[in-house]
């Protein structure tokens, strides 16, 4: 296969002009937070409530219009936050969560001219019929239904040509703009966010290491009939144009259309939490972006479907022992084992000691405890818990969060989400047990 390039550099105007709309929008948020921290000082808390409420969907609309302007980088970042329910206020998720399904899609040409450029040769040469319109647009890449000149039924998905270029000049750009802010705000240090972000996203653009990290995936689960992972095309992958077998299923969220086709939700819950029990505790490699859009389940079988691996993750070898003594330490109730664990695991604050890890971790038992004599934490108790962990948090910031923490939190929390719209009798933790403990149910194959 001869591989090409499409990508057209971008000029250096353009990338003022990125760097200006991007400024503007986070400089607005920006002021516009300490306005209103001023302001808390003479109004009292349900005024604050009210108008915080107001300024938090001022603030993702403006930023959802800027993503969808912008595009790339920004757009992806901006899904990652729509999804992150557990940190974002209610305003941006409402806000956000509409960019998974509302990416506009590039025109055949363009997407033909990326194909030919990247194979070599004709799109005729290679596919005997190929849609013009994709199945699925997101912020790097869009899906088209094809089929091969041999009759196979494929997916062929396709990077945009110029998000690679994009991908640089707005990681620079954004690391400019928050070392501005924490020049501005000494406690506030959101560079390793960006360099985080930095080092998963341009691994997402080869969709060569993708291959092989949907390879490994599905070897893990060749033994089992409930989990499926579509088999790559490698004569006509590269780094920007990713071909493999295509699937016909349901969205895992779209529960109506599931039950309508007589699927086993129960079943379809338990191979979820299997599937990411098996690839985290077992395995220690997992595919670490589990939103909706990757998840289907074929109408026949009921088979659960694993798509896009572009951001999968090898966790270090001692991460399930360490993950096991911070449980131990929650169950106990022992902050200071709990602080143990979390060094362990390569946290660290500005001062590097561990009674700093040992505030939050007693913060967070507060919050537990009370969750779990009242089944549910009261509004002031949730802004109070808040405010002991920011306090902390101003202290001794925590200034460093493993990678593969991070990623498996997400991963956690979009697999939470997915199981509330399942909304099955099936508990995810009584599942997760066996594999916790080392003894994962039988007939699960292990590496």
């Amino acid at each position: 296969m001869a591989a090409g390039s499409n990508a057209a550099p971008l000029s250096a105007v353009e990338r003022i002009e990125r760097a200006r709309r991007l400024g503007l929008a986070v400089g607005r948020v920006y002021l516009g937070a300490k306005a209103n921290q001023m302001l808390a000082r003479g109004l009292g808390p349900e005024r604050m409530r009210a108008r915080w409420s107001r300024f938090h969907r001022d603030s993702a609309e403006s930023i959802y219009r800027t993503a969808i302007e912008l595009q790339g980088l920004i757009l992806k970042g901006c899904q990652y936050v729509g999804a992150r329910a557990d940190l974002m206020p209610r305003e941006w998720i409402e806000v956000l969560s509409k960019l998974q399904d509302r990416v506009p899609p590039r025109e055949l040409p363009v997407v033909r001219r990326v194909i030919e450029g990247e194979l070599g040769r004709p799109l005729e040469a290679v596919f005997r019929d190929f849609a013009p319109r994709p199945v699925a647009s997101a912020s790097l890449a869009q899906v088209h239904e094809a089929t091969l000149r041999d009759g196979r039924r494929v997916a062929v998905k396709v990077q945009y040509p110029e998000v690679a270029e994009q991908v640089r000049g707005d990681l620079a750009n954004l690391r400019a703009l928050f070392r501005a802010i924490g020049w501005l705000e000494s406690d506030l240090d959101l560079l390793p966010l960006i360099d985080e972000f930095g080092r998963h996203v341009p691994r997402e653009l080869d969709f060569l290491a993708e291959a092989r990290n949907a390879e490994r995936v599905a070897a893990m689960f060749v033994a089992r009939t409930d989990v499926r992972v579509p088999r790559v095309h490698r004569d006509w992958t590269t780094r920007r144009v990713l071909v493999m077998e295509f699937v016909d299923g349901v969205k895992i969220t779209d529960r109506d259309a599931l039950q309508a086709a007589g699927v086993d939700l129960e079943r379809v819950m338990r191979a979820l939490v299997e599937a990411w029990c098996e690839q985290v505790l077992v395995h220690g490699f997992f595919q670490a972006d589990p939103h909706p859009g990757n998840l289907l389940v074929e109408r026949e079988s009921g088979r659960l479907v694993l798509l896009d691996f572009g951001l999968a993750k090898q966790l270090p070898a001692r991460f399930r022992a360490d993950s096991l003594r911070f449980l131990v330490g929650l169950l106990r109730r022992d902050a200071d084992e709990m602080a143990e664990a979390l060094l362990a695991l390569g946290f660290a604050t500005r001062d590097g000691s561990r009674e700093s890890l040992a505030s939050l971790a007693r913060a967070g038992l507060g919050a537990a405890r009370d969750l779990a004599e009242a089944g549910s934490l009261a509004p002031e108790r949730v802004e109070r818990i808040g405010r002991e962990i920011a306090e902390q948090l101003r202290r001794d910031p925590v200034v460093r969060i493993p990678s593969h923490v991070v990623l498996l939190g997400r991963t956690l929390g979009l697999l939470s989400g997915v199981a509330r719209s399942l909304d099955t009798s099936v508990d995810p933790l009584s599942v997760a047990l066996p594999y916790v403990m080392g003894s994962p149910a039988p007939g699960i194959r292990r590496s």
